[in-house]
């Protein structure tokens, strides 16, 4: 998936085009205040029927009150609401494509046992409010979405590029709201109403845009379209543009599909972390029986394994609840060591099987539960494992892998609730380490896969099937498999290291050249010789120079005499002085160059650029030997630039010093690192497709460069062929990235290409969360929705 940015591409369309889309937005603006004065009148005379229709001396008095408070304060939120829009949009264009991931109107779990009771209640009631108005305005903003996308020049719809999202005038509206010194009991009355009266409001603003949009000769890029599973994908436009979709990025739709149970809101899951249900009863038992009617275990692995006619078992697909057989099978694992067949027992799914019967372990233990604090717990574990399951980016025998551990994360859960609050628990760090570092692998196929899941059913299968007393169980188990990964990390460690420390020495060698080459670029005599000998001192010399003095003893002024040799140099390629003293001429170049070729050859500078070099200078030294005016030298054969490895289209028009930001990496650390030039990036016009061949099984976010951090897995295109790599360092000046591949490949490269992959298409950010922390997060959403529905 190709970066986008706001501002059209070679092929978006012209600023005729975007011209509209700037307008739509000074056209919300100017309507801000009537809009809201609007919202506010159709507010007061809901609350009026409201009161009019009070049943209770309390509710008359609420809602005369919420009233009141409305008509008082109504001329004072309606002068503040437009500098809150401006200020709300202002926001929204500077983040760009750096834009928080996490909506305003959302939780994150970890932050639930710093919220206190009031602040739970403002955001579940920003939430039911921004419900109320996406369910409103979803139809329309659909073809808006569309719409200002094309009037971006955008390829396909991007609703968060769209200024005009309801999310913005919401967050504008409540900020006004908030600063009205009145009751909560009053905002709450005051919000619900508002935001369908904003829907309505929102409705025929976007209405109107459209139409504005399509007169002005716009053509949607695609729609919206909301599958069954609630999920929303984009297809192109119908023949008769209109849109057969819905709006997209209403994550409270989507968590409303899901089958939360309502025992679980917000309120009650901030109390689990925070520990308040721990006085409940003690659990009972809670792992299953033994079960002697049923068959052997030898019996069920001769039937399962080792029947030719029964052929291998298949797994359930990861939207079936756990699989009895998953237990068994890592049983059969460590007696009979049958991994081939296992993987393929993993790896093939089939058609959804039948419910789980009443003997199933969660089964048991959801029977036994005693107390609220309990029922809860098991209820966060159950969806946080069908969470992390159903995550694209885990490979189908890693998903069934976790499902098989809900039985002893449940235990856990009832005797340690902890598990949930401490994100360094020993049973949250297991299926963080187990769900990241299956993440090297882009298919069952990929070389080490299985051994990475021999190395988990021997070690954390038995888990599955084992009685839990505490995270003790879950430590000793994280424990072995760090250990058991160790043994061949180290040598990737080894591999991964020498690269770091190449491109380290690259960064600081070319930082200090950045310095010298300002330094000489400043030297009067700079300007009397050729371009191309300009761009040599300035750029590869430079780099000599201060490969000199970085392996230098402290104190050494000239390390190699190099700088020495900078005057030499531009003496004698200046034939006009060099005429008036060939002897001087010639008693020097048997000292200037050999030391050239030292110096170059310290840098490993490419042999064919270095005979470049040379052949230039002969030429030069030549005239001062042939009489007459002097004559231009020869363009270089070869570049002679600061970044020896690249081939520009063309040398520049003036010299330059070498620049801070794009660090050249000699060849020699080039190979070490894996270092990837610019010029071996593909090519433009391949962008398109690049994207369709990735083999991986999780869409691509799009994502500034400068937002990736370590430990980013990513996919990248090398010589045509895609590889699943993480990012392991990043330099100090964030300029050199390196990328490390699960069998210890590295790639390096500088943060321009960096930058052109990503816009190109040609590499491929998998995540910006993690596994678990991404499945706590919809837990957690799930718990709003839950509490957006218990009352309304």
């Amino acid at each position: 998936m190709a970066l986008t940015h706001n501002t059209p591409s070679a092929t978006a369309p012209t600023g005729s085009i975007v011209a509209p889309q700037q307008r739509i937005v000074q056209i919300a603006l100017t309507q801000a205040r009537p809009v809201v004065e609007r919202v506010i009148e159709t507010t007061r005379m809901s609350l009026q029927a409201r009161l009019d229709s009070a049943r209770t001396p309390g509710e008359h008095h609420a809602m005369q009150e919420a009233r009141q408070q409305l008509v008082r304060l109504a001329s004072v939120m309606a002068e503040r609401y437009p500098d809150a829009l401006r200020k709300a949009l202002d926001e929204d264009t500077a983040q760009g494509d750096d834009k928080p991931t996490r909506s305003l109107f959302t939780v994150n779990f970890d932050d639930l046992e710093l919220m206190d009771e009031a602040q739970i209640n403002d955001s579940v009631e920003r939430a039911r409010a921004r419900q109320v108005l996406v369910t409103a305005v979803e139809g329309p903003l659909a073809d808006l979405d569309a719409l200002v996308c094309a009037a971006q020049g955008l390829p396909r719809v991007q609703p968060e590029h769209n200024p005009l999202r309801p999310d913005v005038f919401l967050q504008a509206l409540q900020s006004v709201v908030s600063q009205m010194q009145v009751t909560p009991q009053v905002r709450h009355d005051w919000m619900g109403l508002m935001a369908q009266a904003l829907g309505a409001e929102l409705r025929s603003l976007y209405l109107a845009q459209i139409d504005q949009l399509k007169q002005s000769g716009v053509k949607p890029v695609g729609y919206a379209m909301r599958q069954a599973t609630g999920e929303v994908v984009y297809v192109a436009p119908a023949e008769a543009g209109v849109s057969p979709g819905f709006a997209a990025d209403n994550d409270l739709y989507v968590a409303s599909t899901s089958a939360g149970d309502p025992l679980l809101t917000l309120d009650r899951l901030r109390r689990l972390l925070l520990g308040e249900f721990n006085d409940a009863a003690a659990p009972a038992e809670t792992h299953a029986p033994a079960n002697d009617s049923q068959e052997s275990f030898a019996d069920r692995f001769a039937r399962e394994f080792e029947d030719p006619a029964q052929g291998l078992p298949h797994i359930d697909p990861p939207a079936t609840d756990f699989a009895m057989t998953v237990p068994a099978a890592f049983e059969a694992l460590q007696e009979m060591n049958q991994v081939g067949q296992m993987m393929e027992r993993l790896g093939t799914p089939r058609p959804p099987a039948a419910p789980a019967a009443d003997g199933h372990p969660t089964a048991v233990q959801r029977a036994q539960v005693q107390g609220l604090g309990q029922a809860l717990s098991m209820e966060v574990v159950a969806l946080m494992v069908d969470n992390i399951a159903r995550d694209p980016r885990l490979l189908w025998p890693v998903q069934q892998f976790i499902r098989a551990l809900e039985p002893a994360l449940m235990q856990l859960a009832l005797s340690d609730p902890r598990f949930f609050s401490h994100k360094e628990h020993a049973a949250r760090r297991l299926l963080q380490d187990i769900t990241d570092r299956s993440q090297a692998f882009n298919s069952p196929e990929a070389p080490g896969f299985q051994s990475f899941m021999r190395s988990l059913m021997h070690i954390a299968g038995p888990l599955a099937t084992a009685t839990i007393d505490s995270a003790d169980d879950f430590e000793q188990v994280l424990q072995q498999l760090h250990a058991k990964w160790a043994e061949k990390d180290q040598a990737l460690k080894q591999e991964r290291q020498r690269a770091i420390e190449a491109l380290q020495h690259a960064e600081q060698r070319h930082l200090l050249a950045a310095q010298i080459s300002r330094e000489l670029w400043l030297l009067p005599s700079m300007g009397k010789v050729p371009d191309a000998i300009s761009r040599f001192l300035l750029g590869p010399w430079a780099q000599v120079m201060a490969e000199a003095r970085l392996s230098a003893k402290p104190g050494t002024t000239d390390p190699g005499r190099y700088q020495e040799l900078v005057e030499a140099l531009i003496w004698s390629v200046q034939p006009e002085l060099t005429r008036a003293n060939t002897g001087q001429l010639a008693r020097l170049l048997p000292k200037l160059l050999p030391k050239l070729r030292e110096g170059l050859a310290s840098i490993d500078y490419p042999a064919d650029r270095t005979e470049a070099v040379f052949e230039l200078l002969m030429q030069l030294h030549q005239q001062a030997f042939t009489p007459g005016p002097r004559v231009a030298a020869p363009a270089p054969a070869a570049p002679t630039s600061a970044a020896p490895m690249a081939t520009p289209a063309a040398e520049p028009a003036q010299p330059a010093p070498l620049d801070d930001d794009d660090p050249w990496v000699a060849p020699s650390e080039a190979r070490e690192s894996g270092y990837i030039d610019i010029s071996q990036s593909p090519e433009s016009e391949d962008a398109d497709s690049a994207p369709e061949t990735a083999p991986s099984n999780v869409a691509p976010l799009p994502l500034p460069a400068s937002t990736i951090t370590v430990g980013t897995w990513v996919n990248l295109q090398v010589a045509g062929q895609w590889e699943r790599t993480q990012l392991s360092w990043i330099g100090s000046h964030g300029n050199l990235f390196l990328f490390t591949s699960a069998s210890g490949r590295t790639q390096s490269m500088t943060l321009r290409l960096l930058d052109r992959l990503l816009q190109q298409g040609a590499l491929q950010v998998l995540a910006e969360q993690t596994v678990v922390d991404n499945a706590l997060n919809a837990v957690a959403q799930t718990a709003m929705q839950n509490s957006v529905e218990s009352r309304h």
